[in-house]
Parts: structure tokens; sequence; C-alpha cells
């Protein structure tokens, strides 16, 4: 099964992604469903913040979603169209530090979410779009 969903980069969209895969995972009956909407929830919110942050959004404000599913694995994707993070911020949400108290909740999403799957990478498809995946074997 292969599916992509293009959505406007928005909080509506969160939610909308959050019912798919969470209707997708019942259906087809998919292990670790509750950690892999968790990661999905994040790389949306994560692709529609950076949207947001950026001088001259995208004229279509969208982010691409597609969900890869076969018998042994599961693969997830969010591109966006805001040129993405560098290798140093990559690192460093990467290696986040629970126990250092920051007094905020923000930057703890790519830290869990690289813990909850098999597989995170990050690449520039263009000088603007922008792509995280990750993948979890389910099966095997």
């Amino acid at each position: 099964m292969k599916f992509t969903l293009r959505v406007q980069a928005n909080r509506q969209a969160v939610h909308f992604i959050d019912n798919v895969m969470e209707n997708y995972t019942n259906i087809y009956s998919i292990p670790f469903s509750k950690e892999l909407r968790f990661v999905l929830h994040e790389l949306v919110i994560n692709a529609i913040e950076a949207m947001e942050k950026i001088d001259s959004p995208s004229p279509d404000g969208k982010i691409q979603i597609q969900i890869l599913h076969n018998d042994e694995e599961i693969k997830l994707t969010v591109i966006d169209e805001a040129q993405g993070i560098t290798e140093n911020d990559i690192k460093k949400a990467l290696q986040f530090d629970p126990n250092v108290h920051n007094y905020t909740d923000r930057g703890r999403g790519l830290f869990f979410v690289k813990n909850m799957v098999d597989s995170i990478w990050f690449k520039h498809l263009s000088s603007t779009k922008f792509l995280v995946g990750v993948s979890k074997k389910i099966h095997g």
C-alpha cells in the first residue's frame, strides 16, 4: 500500500493527518500504531512550523505526506518547502538531553521520533524542498 497526501500547511492539517493515520493503522492492523501516529504527528507539526517561519512562504503553502507500507515495514515521509535545517541543527535535535531542563516543551519531537523508529533520514530535495523520512519494521 502506498499513498500520498498534499495538505495545506496549517493546524487543521495536523488533525486531518492524525485522523487519517488512526484510521489507516486500525484498518490495516499496523503494529506500533500508537507510536507511528505520534511520529507522523510530530513530523507534520515540524513541517508546518517550518513553513510558518519562512519569510516568503510557498505559493501553495502545502506539505506532502507519503505512507508506504508492505509486509515488512512502514515508511513515512514528510516534505515541506521551508528550506530544511542544517546538519548541525539535525545533530542537536537528535542528541537532545531529556535530563537538561530548559522549561519548554519545544525541541523534543525529533529526539523521541528517532527513538521510536528503526531509521530516520533527512534530505534536501532542492533549495526549498526538505524531506524527513522514517521507517519502522513491522514484521520479521
